[in-house]
């Protein structure tokens, strides 16, 4: 009996894992992301009454950004963003929570949709992007913006016309600032130190 319940609960566990990746797009899990850590890279689903989908996201390090059609600004992250529509209600605005610095919002159709209508950065608010409709079955154009600050899981909202829900988690810059070159080589000859410290 117990045998059986085990076997049916890695089933159900499997199922959901593979469901998961059927839905990601190009954005999850980039080879170019920060890091394969939660928060970098990945998809995460909204559903409430008829409006459903997922936002895929990646967050890229300063140089490393792979699309055309958005330039990041220089020695920043770069933090992407794309929504698909599964349910009925076509999804007007995308609006993520901001509470550090971010700049230069944008975005970039390499990865086709439907483009914004409008896109609005306030700092320390939030960053919104508005389009005449992405309807079932569609995706919006790839969303992006610039910061100095790695990533912290916070949310967003989709809005259609009608009705709202909560995107959570998705990457927000925090208030740690991305490690100057410098420093990174500091850090990677002082860990080869001790390594080499420890062999001795």
């Amino acid at each position: 009996m117990r045998a059986t319940m085990r076997l049916s609960c890695l089933s159900v566990i499997l199922g959901l894992f593979v469901s998961s990746l059927s839905f990601a797009g190009p954005l999850a899990n980039h080879p170019n992301a920060r890091s394969p850590l939660p928060g970098d890279t990945g998809s995460t689903p909204f559903n409430f009454g008829t409006l459903q989908g997922y936002v895929d996201y990646s967050v890229f390090n300063p140089g490393q950004f792979p699309y055309a059609g958005y330039t990041p600004t220089a020695g920043e992250l770069t933090y992407a963003y794309q929504i698909y529509v599964t349910g009925t209600a076509p999804v007007s605005s995308f609006e993520l929570a901001l509470t550090d610095l971010a700049d230069n919002i944008g975005s970039f159709n390499d990865l086709g949709g439907v483009a914004p209508t409008s896109q609005v950065l306030n700092p320390m608010i939030s960053a919104k992007w508005t389009f005449p409709g992405i309807p079932q079955g569609s995706s919006s154009y790839g969303l992006a913006f610039s910061s100095p600050r790695i990533p912290q899981n916070l949310f967003a909202t989709v809005v259609d016309t009608g009705q709202t829900t909560y995107v959570i988690p998705l990457p927000s810059p925090s208030p740690i600032s991305v490690p100057e070159p410098a420093s990174m080589g500091l850090l990677a000859i002082g860990a080869a130190m001790l390594g080499l410290r420890r062999r001795a």
